[in-house]
């Protein structure tokens, strides 16, 4: 949440030095009187509006996801754009080796190893991909893992896809090996 609120901040002040910028080269091209003072002004009235207009969204779509991510309720994510599935294996594994390979690749925001319930994500990017997120629970009982992924934005489900991809992959080398 931190990294999301910096990049938030570095935005908003990148918007606002690029409004100046642009109100200077204006006023050079078109030969307009070029007001330090009343376009800095300016440029922070619109950086305001900015920050608040995107800061409403952020906190509609990615600030909740990354809570789910953080907190300790181990249920199904609740929101509708999930990309959900089931792993069956036949051999016992102990979870401890799948919370390693998945430290290996991704961050880990959350485990239990009672529940043997695993939330964790991609690093954040900011033009690549705002990132995704996964939650593994597996049942010993029956050998299922269940493995829901979404993205932080809810929209794009090829990130989801390839991240659900590879967490299969993991989990099927894992079981060949032991």
């Amino acid at each position: 949440m931190k990294k999301i609120i910096r990049i938030w901040i570095l935005l908003n002040i990148a918007v606002c030095i690029i409004f100046v910028v642009l109100l200077f080269l204006f006023s050079k091209v078109f030969g307009t009187n070029f007001n330090f003072v009343e376009d800095v002004i300016r440029s922070a009235v619109f950086c305001v509006v900015y920050s608040l207009v995107t800061w409403i969204g952020y906190s509609d779509t990615i600030f909740p996801r990354i809570k789910y991510l953080e907190n300790n309720d181990i249920s199904k994510p609740p929101y509708k754009n999930v990309c959900s599935s089931t792993v069956n294996t036949l051999k016992e594994f102990d979870f401890n080796s799948i919370k390693t390979i998945i430290a290996d690749k991704w961050i880990i925001t959350f485990y239990d190893d009672v529940a043997k319930v695993l939330k964790f994500r991609t690093k954040i990017g900011l033009f690549k991909s705002w990132g995704t997120a996964a939650r593994l629970q597996y049942d010993s009982n029956v050998g299922i893992l269940y493995i829901d992924c979404f993205t932080f934005t809810g929209h794009d489900h090829k990130h989801a896809l390839n991240m659900q991809k590879e967490i299969e992959d993991c989990f099927t080398n894992l079981t060949n090996e032991t």
